[in-house]
């Protein structure tokens, strides 16, 4: 059977907890066999047999192949029809780590983990160095869980190195990669799984490269100047010696679509024990209730006000403990686990803590190698104007009579700073752009301005809408000179509310018969620039300047300066990605 054997390089690696015995590699084994065919048997089974390879490696080699199930979840019907599929698992033991590769066999990671230690995609990294490489796909996770902030990102092209910005690459976390190294395409995942697109090889081939590849994790390259700007992966406890956690984000995201690609049942106990499957509309209301932020106070308690959520802290990880989540059933390959139980086990949660320099996500502690040098540019986007030192709404009372924006608006100031631009369009309400577009062609300039007001504060909800239909209009900032025409139609009329029709013109200054021509010129000019405006009325740059301060010098603040630094950060960094300058207006 083991010379019939053809398999591809797709492996994760382990070092040793403690030494392997029978019982250990056994008990791994039984855990990948809970979704056998009961009416077939193994069609193959090794245990730890002695091997060495012709280029003279010496390993332990077990194995485990059967006839697997998988439930056929397009056919509604009583018998519960199923696939028959083959899956396989096989384990390289050498001194040190154990190599795993697998298929189709039920979940194995709390057995393996109970007595190895997976090695994660930040240590795969120092296999290689960046000088030989071209990084053809990167995916990164942002050191954020505001609600409003853009949490990952992904970018792909025929080699990154030059092209990618790392501005700010501190703050982010890499967990997909995928790259080229001579003739050899590699992709490393945050599960720690290696994958090199090659030719199915032999058993005794694939242990030479599992040696190879042991060998490269054995003597990292630790000077990769371009992977080196990203978060580094740091120890727990020593995290935990400095501060707290203070918020916890589930990937409700990355849940949903493992629910719904892997066509995962999920059910739901009652309280009298019955057990239901949960409805569509359920689910998205599940999905929903998830995606919040939920603080935790410090005692470790997630202030869910549903029920007596707990972090836990273990030795070198953060779970939790949920009542709710745990009534909640996934069937995953043929094994019924709780909810709460298949997010830990996939590690889909980060963890925010007091100090923002840190984050857990994918089971590991990381840090943010540019520290809290970027308050100081976040500082410098906060433009104070004089304009909203008197505001008192967003946008005014109404009547059928108004020909301008109430005075103490936050729309009328706008319009006020702006009053030299040649041009000032509101396209607030319906599908807009921002809530002002203004056009300056001796500056060469577009912008885009979006208004908020509120009694002055430095909470983080005040920003959660505006920072978010900021970030979400960013992609029309590059409007073509059709697009722009065809969106100027709606600049024709006058502003109207739900009940009035004002006099207030929506194109506010400019001839709109004239912007054909204008456009074209501005457009194709090669000093044109972008700025993206939050125009707020109840932020001071006095009172945030404070509060980053006390950051900076590792004093306590209390759990929104965290959450509004990530959320200025997030916006100026989106926009940035979009070539547009960051700008918000507030008070002195």
């Amino acid at each position: 059977m083991l010379d019939k054997l053809q398999l591809t390089k797709n492996a994760q690696f382990y070092t040793h907890e403690n030494k392997a015995t029978d019982a250990t590699i056994n008990t791994i084994i039984e855990a990948a066999l809970d979704n056998i065919n009961p009416e077939h048997q193994e069609i193959s089974r090794i245990l730890r047999e002695e091997r060495t390879t012709a280029n003279g490696f010496k390993y332990n080699l077990s194995l485990i192949i059967f006839p697997s199930m998988r439930p056929v979840y397009f056919i509604k019907n009583e018998e519960k029809l199923v696939d028959l599929i083959h899956a396989f698992l096989l384990l390289i033991e050498t001194d040190s780590h154990l190599v795993v590769l697998k298929k189709s066999c039920a979940p194995i990671s709390e057995a393996i983990e109970k007595n190895f230690s997976l090695i994660r995609s930040t240590e795969l990294i120092g296999t290689f160095n960046d000088d030989d490489v071209e990084f053809q796909k990167i995916a990164l996770r942002n050191m954020t869980v505001a609600e409003t902030a853009m949490r990952s990102r992904s970018y792909e092209a025929a080699d990154l190195k030059g092209l990618l910005s790392t501005h700010a690459a501190g703050r982010s976390i890499p967990f997909y990669f995928k790259f080229r190294q001579g003739a050899l395409v590699k992709t490393i995942s945050a599960t720690g799984r290696l994958v090199e697109t090659a030719q199915r090889d032999s058993i005794d081939e694939i242990a030479d490269w599992a040696n190879t590849q042991i060998h490269l994790i054995e003597n990292p390259i630790n000077q990769n100047s371009f992977t080196d700007s990203f978060a580094k992966k740091i120890e727990l406890s020593e995290v935990m010696r400095s501060c707290r956690p203070s918020a916890i984000l589930v990937e409700s995201n990355t849940l949903q679509e493992d629910i719904e690609k892997q066509s995962l049942v999920l059910t739901y106990e009652t309280r009298r024990g019955k057990k239901i499957e949960v409805s569509s509309r359920a689910k998205q209301q599940l999905f929903y209730e998830l995606e919040k932020v939920f603080e935790i106070d410090t005692n470790l308690k997630i202030d869910t006000n549903k029920d007596n959520a707990t972090l836990k802290k273990n030795n070198k990880t953060l779970t939790f403990n949920s009542k709710s989540l745990a009534k909640y059933k996934i069937m995953q390959k043929g094994k019924e686990i709780t909810l709460q139980k298949y997010i830990i086990k996939n590690s889909l949660y980060s963890i925010a803590f007091t100090n923002p320099e840190y984050m857990y996500f994918m089971g590991s502690c990381f840090q943010d190698t540019s520290a809290l040098s970027g308050v100081k540019s976040i500082i410098e986007i906060l433009h104070p104007k004089t304009e909203l030192s008197n505001c008192s709404s967003e946008k005014g009372a109404f009547d059928n009579q108004a020909k301008a924006f109430s005075n103490g608006s936050v729309f009328n100031a706008v319009e006020s700073i702006h009053n030299n631009d040649d041009y000032i369009f509101c396209d607030d309400l319906g599908l807009e752009w921002a809530d002002h577009i203004t056009l300056n062609k001796s500056e060469s300039c577009i912008t885009f301005i979006h208004s908020k007001h509120g009694e002055e504060s430095t909470s983080a909800s005040n920003l959660h809408d505006v920072v978010g239909q900021a970030i979400k209009n960013l992609g029309y900032m590059h409007f073509t000179k059709n697009q722009f025409l065809k969106k100027s139609k709606s600049f024709r009329g006058q502003y109207r509310t739900k009940n009035t029709t004002t006099q207030i013109t929506k194109t506010r200054k400019g001839n709109l018969k004239s912007v054909s021509p204008y456009l074209e010129e501005l457009l194709k000019d090669y000093r044109l620039h972008r700025k993206c405006i939050l125009a707020c009325s109840f932020i001071s740059k006095k009172e945030i300047k404070k509060q980053f301060s006390k950051l900076q010098k590792n004093q306590p603040v209390r759990g929104h300066i965290i959450q509004l630094l990530w959320i200025l950060s997030s916006f100026a960094h989106a926009a940035k990605d979009m070539y547009a300058i960051p700008i918000i207006y507030c008070k002195a």
